[in-house]
């Protein structure tokens, strides 16, 4: 239903016209006609699911999961050149940009920005109706479009450096709707101020509702979850800390495997409704089944999990007897949990707790950083033994293992390792094993840059690749 309703005012409030020079040739152009608070209330309730939202390339690529539904043996011995191959054997020859003619992620978050996120922040000042709902309406806009370019400079750009991030290329920061005009690729530098003069923005304006009004709306806990994450990525551990603590306020509650253990174990498949998870701060999701059908690679199962972990020892989630049908590769299950709707795109109270985690570890609080990994991990492993650290080395030791599953198959997990090996202090080295070959995956290698399309760079000179 959400879905129709966008599409609805898409459709009554613009003229439909295909090209769009500025970064792809598929976002609708004419003349915007929305002019009521309600029309605009309705343009926000967007239905974040989709080939937007996928991430399956990025996990992929950080060895999270093997292909997706592919035999992954036949695509590497394949003579034919795919990015499949590519992301798999870790090429780092490949021509990866000739391969990319469209691309999911890039063209669906700028099409959100533009038709959604920077019509209301352009009219908002004067449609009519309810002032208050118009504020909050901007608020969630300017939430919206900080967080949906946060994810566009961390797939095609280089992670944060403050040492070269004035001149590192980043992306476009679209603020218009203007759809003839060509918007100039900015500076990493230049998209991450960008970001948070619309974080600002929206907080200062105190217009954010506590509890959003379902969990594809934008809150306080959000909007305050989404500075976190940039000034993390900035590397402003102190500022970042004060943005999850003031998050936390407004939503703390945790996701627990251990009710789990009360069922046979025939019966362990855990219950997740995307829309009303209460630890959702914001749900985005390429598909509402997903895992489901997702393949843990070996190194993840044994290398990342935890001893006594509920969903791999104690659960009905891995299925090991369609691994191989499934993927051509022996002892690997398939995750087979279409009642749990994991929140892949957006964020969860889990995001709050482990930037605390390493706010707290990285300004020397090392006890009360891992006083936070544990809250993670005491819901999740069986037998529970607490950790504990003695250093900021150990203790990032330990809070990289624990993100690591608790991020499974997210854009978080790709997120993070890139900006973990941008700063080198705790870069991680990928290294995955297939049919007894290893690949490697160097921190600085080109491939944790993505290529901008062909259906942008034919159309926008400046959006040279990053790589």
């Amino acid at each position: 239903m959400r879905r129709h309703i966008y599409f609805w005012v898409i459709t009554i409030s613009m003229v439909i016209a295909s090209g769009c020079k500025k970064y792809t040739d598929i976002t609708p152009k004419g003349q915007n006609l929305l002019k009521r608070a309600s029309d605009l209330d309705l343009l926000m309730n967007v239905d974040y699911s989709g080939t937007a939202f996928t991430c399956v390339k990025q996990a992929i690529l950080d060895n999270d999961m093997y292909l997706h539904a592919y035999n992954v043996p036949n695509t590497i011995s394949s003579n034919v050149q795919t990015m499949n191959k590519i992301l798999i054997t870790y090429d780092e020859s490949a021509d990866r940009a000739a391969l990319t003619l469209t691309d999911g992620p890039y063209e669906g978050l700028y099409r959100i920005i533009s038709t959604v996120a920077n019509i209301v922040l352009t009219n908002a000042d004067k449609a009519s109706g309810d002032p208050v709902l118009l504020k909050q309406l901007k608020a969630e806009a300017y939430i919206q479009r900080a967080y949906l370019h946060y994810l566009l400079v961390n797939i095609y750009a280089k992670a944060y450096d403050p040492a070269t991030a004035d001149k590192d290329g980043g992306i476009s920061y679209v603020k218009d709707i203007d759809f003839e005009a060509v918007n100039t690729k900015n500076t990493v530098k230049e998209v991450y101020d960008n970001i948070l003069t619309d974080i600002d923005a929206a907080l200062a304006s105190d217009a954010l509702p506590d509890q959003p009004k379902n969990a594809m709306r934008i809150g306080k806990a959000f909007a305050l979850a989404v500075k976190a994450k940039v000034l993390m990525s900035m590397r402003n551990y102190t500022a970042a800390l004060a943005a999850t603590e003031e998050a936390l306020k407004y939503n703390s509650v945790l996701e627990d495997h251990r009710s789990l253990l009360s069922l046979p174990k025939a019966s362990r498949v855990p219950v997740r409704n995307g829309l009303s998870a209460a630890d959702n701060l914001f749900y985005a999701v390429n598909s509402g089944f997903l895992p489901t059908t997702f393949t843990p690679t070996y190194e993840i199962l044994h290398d990342w999990y935890e001893p006594g972990n509920i969903i791999r020892d104690s659960s009905a989630v891995y299925n090991y007897d369609y691994g191989y049908l499934y993927i051509g590769l022996p002892g690997i299950p398939v995750w087979i949990a279409p009642s749990y709707e994991s929140n892949q795109a957006g964020m969860t109270t889990s995001d709050l707790v482990l930037m605390k985690a390493e706010c707290l570890i990285r300004t020397n609080k090392i006890a009360e950083g891992m006083e936070e990994v544990n809250k993670i991990r005491i819901r999740r492993i069986v037998p529970y033994t607490q950790l504990i650290a003695a250093n900021e080395a150990q203790a990032m030791v330990c809070l990289q293992r624990t993100s690591r599953i608790e991020f499974l198959f997210t854009w978080r997990n790709f997120i993070n390792l890139k900006r973990w090996n941008r700063e080198g202090k705790y870069a991680v080295t990928i290294e995955r094993t297939i049919n007894g070959v290893k690949y490697i995956l160097r921190p600085d290698s080109p491939l944790w840059i993505f290529p901008f399309p062909r259906s942008a760079t034919q159309f926008n000179s400046t959006l040279t690749q990053n790589y």
